[in-house]
């Protein structure tokens, strides 16, 4: 009698199984611990209680993991709340690198203008240096007494003017002119005002029998050598002063003699002719050295250099030292006019009394010699 196909199916499929697989005695040993009666109604129930077996065991399973699952909830809310400060952090991080770049930025920037800008300080520093005068240089231009001061912010204007041609030849012209313009008006300003302080001083030369001239004069008539006109008028100040001083000691010479009658006054001897003129053209010729001494240090404070290495100057020097020389000459002219006329009129005095030969001839060669020595 054949079988039914489903169950030979079955039934070769149990006969096939194999009792010895660990899965299958794991199974077996399983089933043991709840199946304990081997009865027909425990046989029709064994899926039943398997699987009843099985729910149990799921339930206790869910009930044991509860807490576990818990605590998972529990770790998943703190999950998701790092995650959210994580993306709060990464969007403030985000602002933060935007605003830093910003700022970073910014600073580079600034940092390139102050680069810019120190950079154009500097220039408009060398500018004010090269091209404009400090207010103590102005007060030292404007102020009435003289001082070392005066000459330094006075070289500076010169030098301020010079400059100005540089810009004469750029595009920046109008300024140079503006400026030629200033510096001219503080140079003329400032050489009239020195020409004035010269012109007190050499009053003052005036005064005294032997002056000694002081530095500061030798540097303003040094100074003023470069306006001709007002170096003019103050070595005719000079001359003048020296002029009338001289006359006064000429006569003074003459009747009264020195500081308490020593030397004796000169027309003591008018009644010995070559005492009486020698003596004069002595006290003349003493003179002319004192005066040439002091007009020589006023007019050419730097002659005694110039004639030592007068040799290794160029002819632009020996022009300037003929120039000096002219002026000497024409001061010391001026001064000693004064004293012509009374050494002229004794002289003739003199010769009119009809000395013999001898005394003429005598007196001749006195002329002569002293002449000669005064060229």
């Amino acid at each position: 009698m054949a079988l039914a196909p489903g169950l030979s199916r079955k039934l070769k499929k149990v006969l096939e199984t194999r009792t010895d697989t660990p899965d299958l005695l794991a199974s077996l040993n399983t089933l043991s611990e709840f199946y304990t009666e081997n009865t027909p109604h425990s046989r029709r129930n064994l899926r039943s209680t398997i699987e009843k077996r099985s729910l149990s065991i799921n339930e206790e399973f869910l009930l044991s993991s509860t807490a576990a699952q818990k605590s998972l909830d529990r770790v998943e809310e703190e999950v998701n709340e790092i995650v959210e400060c994580c993306d709060k952090i990464a969007m403030a991080l985000s602002s933060c690198n935007a605003t830093t770049g910003d700022i970073i930025s910014t600073t580079e920037r600034l940092k390139q203008e102050f680069e810019v800008t120190t950079q154009r300080q500097e220039i408009v520093s060398c500018f004010l240096r090269d091209y404009q005068l400090s207010p103590e240089e102005i007060n030292a231009l404007r102020e009435e007494d003289l001082d070392e001061n005066f000459f330094k912010a006075l070289a500076h204007v010169q030098e301020i003017h010079a400059n100005c041609k540089v810009l004469l030849r750029t595009h920046h012209q109008r300024a140079g002119l503006e400026l030629m313009d200033m510096m001219a008006m503080y140079q003329e300003g400032a050489y009239e005002r020195l020409c004035r302080w010269v012109q007190t001083e050499c009053r003052r030369l005036g005064d005294v029998d032997n002056p000694e001239v002081g530095e500061l004069l030798r540097t303003a008539v040094r100074c003023l050598k470069e306006r001709p006109v007002l170096f003019k008028y103050c070595a005719e100040e000079v001359a003048n002063m020296r002029h009338n001083a001289l006359f006064r000691r000429f006569i003074s010479a003459l009747t009264r003699g020195g500081p308490g009658g020593l030397p004796r006054p000169i027309e003591v001897h008018a009644h010995d002719p070559l005492r009486y003129v020698g003596d004069m053209l002595g006290w003349l010729h003493q003179a002319l050295a004192s005066e040439r001494e002091l007009v020589l240090a006023l007019l050419d404070p730097d002659a005694s250099d110039t004639r030592s290495t007068n040799h290794n100057y160029s002819k632009r020097v020996d022009s300037e030292s003929e120039k000096t020389e002219s002026d000497l000459t024409f001061v010391l002219d001026r001064i000693f006019e004064g004293v012509c006329r009374p050494f002229k009129v004794r002289v003739e005095q003199v010769l009119h009394s009809q000395p013999n030969l001898i005394i003429s001839y005598k007196l001749s060669n006195t002329l002569e010699f002293y002449f000669y020595t005064v060229s």
